[in-house]
């Protein structure tokens, strides 16, 4: 490939050309003709036609495509079965054209598309509900995606951790959220259908559930990932101590949010947060 003058064309430019090509919203037909505007040159200075047939850019262009689908189908398996092959590729296909990947790893590209769900759906109305159980369904399946590949504690040295009081004062080991953890307050039991749906048959889903508000813990433990339900309190206790707020904060933001008293709390909290550490959700010795 050579420009007007007759000197090769720089390598970056060349890229760049592809780049629009290949992943301009509305296809390759419309991708050649906002890189012809957009660096000048057409698809057969680029390309060098093979014995005068039309160069072979759509080749490229939907393999490019078709491997970022495979993506989020392999990122969304459940909500690819909800929503059904011919939808969810329709709004996989738009979502590529419209945040096409900029990222090294492919890992990336599914991170905005249950916000790009979302910001699809029309006005609030009688479907809103059912609209949106399919994006609460895409955070869930992101979520978990995230503790997966995330830091966990499996070659951390386990810490002792202290006992009774002694944890919830803040004394001795520091304490905080696993680097995998993830948390999510949802409006209907997603956790539950997405676990019901992974034990279904493939031609067989389940209805979708009815709205509950639903708080979930996300996180990995000896390399598999857990869902663990949690009650409010439980929830606003993780989310603050995942905000760096010391033990004893930690008690009085989880009492204010959950609208319970704070010696209940705490009394629930000294139950509760040696489970939790079993579960890996939370462990000493990790810098915040």
């Amino acid at each position: 490939m050579h420009d007007t003058d007759g000197k090769a064309a720089p390598l970056a430019q060349l890229q760049a050309w592809f780049l629009t090509a290949m992943t301009a919203p509305g296809g390759m037909a419309r991708g050649v003709a906002l890189a012809r505007q957009r660096h000048g040159w057409t698809q057969e200075q680029v390309l060098k036609a093979a014995r005068g047939s039309p160069a072979p850019l759509h080749v490229y262009a939907d393999g490019y495509v078709q491997r970022l689908l495979e993506c989020l189908q392999a990122d969304y398996p459940v909500l690819r079965r909800l929503m059904g092959e011919e939808l969810f590729t329709f709004f996989a296909r738009a979502y590529v054209w419209r945040h096409p990947s900029t990222s090294t790893t492919l890992y990336d590209l599914g991170g905005g598309f249950a916000d790009f769900l979302a910001a699809s759906q029309p006005g609030a109305g009688d479907k809103a509900a059912a609209l949106r159980f399919p994006v609460e369904l895409a955070r869930l399946e992101r979520a978990r995606s995230e503790a997966g590949r995330a830091p966990g504690l499996e070659k951390r040295a386990r810490q002792a951790m202290p006992d009774g009081l002694a944890w919830l004062l803040g004394e001795g080991t520091q304490v905080a959220v696993a680097p995998c953890l993830r948390l999510l307050a949802l409006s209907f039991p997603v956790a539950a259908f997405w676990q019901q749906a992974q034990a279904a048959p493939s031609e067989a889903m389940p209805a979708p559930p009815e709205p509950a508000a639903c708080h979930v813990a996300i996180s990995r433990l000896h390399y598999r990932i857990t869902m663990h339900d949690l009650q409010p309190w439980q929830f606003f206790w993780l989310q603050a101590l995942a905000g760096g707020a010391p033990l004893p904060a930690c008690a009085q933001a989880a009492a204010q949010a959950s609208g319970r008293a704070q010696d209940e709390v705490l009394a629930d909290a000294l139950l509760w947060l040696p489970m939790a550490a079993a579960a890996g959700l939370v462990a000493g010795g990790i810098e915040g």
